[in-house]
């Protein structure tokens, strides 16, 4: 009974989140469409936070366990920069793809929870996701450090938020993306095929030319 409680109330605020948002989502929308009371809610799950960060934590840990694996055999190639890169990437956006069971609402809000860790609103869940998946995310940072052009600290902290930053776009408007391309270039793209172009692109993004940080003129 506990875990069919939990497991409804995860279903449905993974539902709602989705579909409005973590702000504008209340406790109470979520309580009254679960079944269950505030009470609930806080016993299983302490708070709000707490609920959001469970929510993040049913696509992190499979991704964890997925990506580790990965990982760990991308950590033996040395030779060949471009093929661990494009490996790199390509087992990300698939085990996303499988966490999110090659759902594009699925794959929009795990999108949505990393960006949601860089707003003021929501810096709980950073704190959360670094504390709790920090060996993965610093085996990931080191091979994509050893694999890129050599560059310093803050170079390496801007070129993979820009990176992560084309990957959570493109992630959170696939849907939106390929309704645009059907119309403008009649092409029915489905989300693996836009993430194998995404793929090509952040393998290039991480070998471009590190350059010196100037003001825009």
């Amino acid at each position: 009974m506990k875990k069919a409680t939990v497991e409804r109330i995860l279903d449905t605020a993974e539902f709602e989140f989705g579909a409005h948002g973590f702000v504008e989502t209340s406790l109470r929308t979520i309580t009254s469409k679960a079944g269950v009371n505030l009470a609930a809610v806080n016993y299983h799950f302490g708070s709000k936070k707490g609920l959001i960060q469970a929510v993040a934590n049913r696509f992190f840990e499979p991704l964890t366990v997925g990506m580790q694996k990965r990982l760990e055999v991308l950590g033996t190639q040395h030779d060949n920069h471009h093929q661990v890169l494009t490996e790199l990437y390509r087992g990300l956006l698939l085990e996303t793809l499988t966490i999110a069971q090659r759902t594009p609402s699925r794959v929009a809000l795990f999108a949505r929870l990393i960006n949601s860790a860089y707003s003021q609103s929501q810096g709980h869940l950073r704190k959360h996701l670094t504390h709790q998946y920090a060996p993965l995310f610093l085996l990931l940072m080191q091979i994509m450090r050893e694999h890129m052009p050599s560059m310093n600290h803050e170079q390496f902290f801007w070129r993979f938020h820009h990176l992560l930053g084309m990957m959570v776009f493109t992630l959170s408007n696939s849907e939106a993306l390929a309704a645009i391309c059907a119309v403008e270039y009649a092409a029915q793209r489905e989300l693996p095929e836009i993430l194998q172009q995404l793929v090509s692109v952040l393998v290039a993004a991480s070998e471009a030319p590190v350059t010196p940080m100037e003001k825009l003129a």
